[in-house]
């Protein structure tokens, strides 16, 4: 478990097996072989839990450090806001300042809480200290 919450680390080509039949638009096949292979290469962390995963990457992003997510997938209903917090306390325990993801789907910003804030026409970011 990491950071007290019930995410495991799972190894990269976990990545592809929860990735099929997903639904268009979420992600093509050229974009979750990248975040398999950022997985393997370990710049990425793909953490699961029964109701979905995350794959993450600690970068900079000017002065502070962000906990990026580059993609999360749901297997039941209400696991984003569900796992929220163990995103959060997760960024937090690896030393990150913020939690920032890009979403294609339109009107995502009208379903964030007020923490979150819009950072260019698809991304969002929420400050973690």
């Amino acid at each position: 478990m990491i950071s007290g919450t019930d995410f495991t680390i799972k190894d990269a080509d976990f990545v592809i097996a929860a990735c099929r039949g997903l639904r268009p638009g979420v992600a093509d096949a050229s974009e979750i072989k990248e975040i398999r292979a950022q997985c393997a290469s370990e710049q990425a962390l793909c953490l699961s839990c029964e109701d979905g995963f995350f794959v993450v990457e600690l970068r900079p992003q000017g002065d502070v450090l962000e906990l990026f997510v580059w993609i999360a997938v749901a297997f039941k209903h209400g696991f984003y806001e569900r796992q929220d917090a163990a995103l959060d306390l997760i960024g937090r325990d690896l030393g990150a300042d913020q939690v920032a993801f890009q979403s294609r789907r339109r009107g995502w910003g009208r379903h964030l809480a007020p923490a979150w804030r819009r950072r260019g026409s698809d991304e969002f970011v929420r400050q973690l200290r």
